[in-house]
């Protein structure tokens, strides 16, 4: 009988926070991380790291740190994709 009460309240919850436009903002603010690099890697470290059980003040230095380095990662697939293009005009030719 519990379980029936707990779906009842869950359906009231979702109903309403669609009602009032919650899950349209978040999906807003999803789309805006998981469309930068460099936040997609901030908060996936940040998660991924605490999942392991590491302290908050251990993860947060470490997803900063994963965030600066994507940004170089990420320079480096801008110049490896500018190689493979000028090899790939040389084999076309």
């Amino acid at each position: 009988m519990m379980s029936v009460w707990i779906a009842i309240v869950l359906m009231m919850v979702a109903t309403v926070a669609v009602h009032l436009g919650l899950p349209q903002e978040v999906a807003k603010v999803l789309v805006k991380i998981f469309g930068c690099h460099k936040c997609l890697t901030f908060w996936t470290t940040l998660v991924v790291v605490q999942l392991f059980g590491y302290s908050l003040l251990v993860a947060l230095p470490l997803s900063l740190a994963a965030a600066y380095l994507s940004n170089w990662f990420a320079v480096l697939l801008v110049i490896l994709n500018k190689i493979y293009n000028k090899l790939w005009q040389r084999v076309n030719k």
